[in-house]
């Protein structure tokens, strides 16, 4: 049975979250503002409230996953072989990858936009601060690059198995819950196998990743053989329950 690591997660998020905190406060207390310290207390605040809602995020999954793991009445629950649960795994990865790139285009473009203003029009401390804010951009860069390697790794390493509820569906040991904080479900469908590709069922996704900016994302879970008629009375299920909310 897949283990619930996003009880880990949502403390690691508030841990950073305090640590990034007491940063920013030391940053306005112990730094000359035009020095510096105005920028490390942007950037911590930011990374601060980042982690508050990062941990809400992971509490609401957390609870998700636990409610999903316990339900008695699972609409599906599928076991792969590692090769399909790695063709799966690269399959997220390719996506996650592409993701992870329109996110960084969206924050990290808003940032050098508000680098150069500093850089350009305020002065010796704009000048200072949009250096802190071009690092910030930089680091969000390799994380954009960085983290889609680890959540493949870690994906190969997880359970190689599908639970489908009805409140939210967990895949090789991730937790996507129907209703959660920044993220909302907005459909499935049932896709047939073509070629190479499989059969599986298509869960549709929005998230916030800005003010008023949302990117729309797709989670595929394949459906092992003999269980086709089985995965599409699931989607029809859930797909008619959409339509009603």
């Amino acid at each position: 049975m897949s283990e619930n690591t996003q009880w880990k997660w949502c403390y690691r998020s508030i841990l950073s979250s305090v640590i990034f905190a007491i940063i920013c406060v030391s940053a306005l207390s112990f730094i000359d503002g035009m020095s510096g310290g105005f920028a490390a207390a942007f950037v911590s605040f930011f990374l601060a409230i980042s982690g508050i809602a990062v941990a809400a995020l992971f509490f609401n999954r957390a609870r998700a996953m636990d409610s999903i793991l316990k339900d008695t009445r699972l609409l599906a629950h599928w076991v792969y072989s590692s090769e399909e649960a790695e063709e799966s795994a690269r399959r997220e990865y390719a996506d996650y990858r592409e993701r992870n790139r329109a996110m960084f285009f969206i924050i990290g473009g808003m940032l050098i936009i508000a680098a150069l203003i500093m850089i350009i029009f305020a002065g010796d401390g704009g000048f200072i601060t949009g250096i802190f804010l071009l690092a910030f951009a930089a680091f969000l860069f390799v994380v954009s690059k960085v983290a889609p390697v680890l959540v493949f790794k870690n994906a190969l390493r997880a359970p190689k198995e599908a639970y489908i509820a009805e409140n939210g569906r967990i895949y090789e040991g991730t937790v996507y819950p129907f209703s959660s904080f920044l993220m909302r479900w907005e459909g499935v469908r049932f896709k047939g196998g073509l070629g190479e590709t499989p059969t599986a069922l298509v869960f549709s996704f929005t998230q916030l990743v800005g003010l008023n900016i949302r990117s729309s994302f797709d989670i595929e879970i394949p459906v092992p053989d003999g269980r086709e008629e089985v995965a599409y009375k699931i989607a029809d299920m859930l797909e008619g329950r959409v339509n009603l909310e």
